[in-house]
């Protein structure tokens, strides 16, 4: 019974030597089991594997900015350190340290982190409970003094340029303050203007006949003044037209104007004085522009046909209307004389 015993241990021995050979160890351990909110909190990994066989285990891949379950942001990850092992006889020993963050608070678990085979877990690290609260307040908070603060002189100099910029500004505020007053103060009274009455508006036959009497009366041609009178001939004519008729004879050339009198008929006025005062006209441009000249006889006579053909256009309504417009201008003018 002793030897069956004796050797029962034996192979029992070596069975736990076998088994601890042939499996790796993995464990995580927390620097803290309480974290404030956003405060690091340092994750530290340490494996045990042996090497018999010549097998080995892939380690957990862990980089910045990754997120772990829970909500644990990776912000860093230090190389992984490799040594022999001090637990086995024939055994490597891996070791990194894992920086860890978390934002939201409660008790969250720190889920454990495994050694694969081929894919395949191998070995499993245990779990972690780590309590996430707020970071509180110190005790006797109080501000910290500045770091590297350095007291500064202001120089004699420092003070005269900043004193003296102040004063130009001042000076030139109350200059300026001084001519706003003086302006303010020799400001011209405002006059009441008087609004002047109302004079009615003069006909344009009423100006067309001023026009050619006083052509007729001073008689320019007989000065050598002919293309003059002819041209004040045909602005009165073209004033009747436009003002009397509405048609725009006083920016047309002739033959614009007669084309738009022969074209279409002219309310008020009959075909044969259109057709008389085309023929006018045209004698009237030949004078100013083809350089032909007329006698005296013939600068009156066309003057005074003139007259009379405005005399007799003029509209059945207007005769009392001109009458009123010229007797208001000639007791104007006598008031202004």
């Amino acid at each position: 019974m002793v030897e069956l015993r004796c050797i029962l241990t034996v192979l029992l021995a070596c069975c736990l030597e076998l088994h601890s050979q042939t499996d790796p160890v993995l464990t995580m351990t927390v620097a803290r089991d309480s974290i404030g909110v956003g405060e690091p909190l340092v994750v530290s990994l340490v494996s045990d594997e042996p090497l018999a066989g010549g097998q080995r285990w892939d380690w957990p891949v862990v980089a910045v900015g990754d997120s772990l379950p829970q909500g644990w942001e990776v912000i860093e990850v230090s190389p992984i350190d490799s040594m022999a092992s001090p637990a086995l006889e024939a055994g490597l020993r891996r070791e990194q340290r894992i920086v860890v963050m978390a934002w939201d608070t409660g008790i969250k678990v720190m889920e454990p982190l495994a050694l694969t085979d081929s894919g395949r877990m191998a070995v499993r690290a245990a779990a972690a409970l780590v309590e996430v609260g707020l970071l509180p307040l110190e005790e006797n908070a109080a501000p910290k003094p500045m770091q590297g603060f350095k007291a500064y002189e202001w120089t004699l100099w420092e003070r005269i340029r900043t004193a003296l910029a102040w004063g130009l500004l001042a000076v030139a505020l109350a200059l300026g303050l001084r001519w706003a007053y003086k302006k303010w103060t020799s400001r011209e009274p405002t006059e009441t203007v008087t609004s002047a009455p109302e004079v009615p508006e003069i006909p344009a036959h009423i100006t067309a006949l001023a026009m050619l009497r006083d052509l007729e009366e001073k008689t320019p041609w007989l000065k050598g003044e002919g293309k003059e009178a002819q041209a004040i001939l045909s602005s009165a004519v073209r004033l009747h037209l436009q003002g009397t008729f509405g048609v725009k004879a006083l920016e047309r050339t002739t033959d614009e104007l007669a084309r738009t009198l022969t074209s279409a008929p002219v309310m008020g006025i009959a075909a044969e004085e259109c057709r008389w005062v085309i023929a006018l006209l045209e004698r009237s441009d030949l004078v100013k522009f083809a350089k032909q000249d007329l006698d005296g006889d013939a600068h009156l006579r066309v003057v005074r046909e003139s007259i009379a053909w405005i005399e007799r256009t003029i509209p059945a309504e207007r005769p009392e209307a001109a009458s009123d417009a010229l007797g208001v201008t000639t007791h104007n003018e006598q008031q202004d004389g």
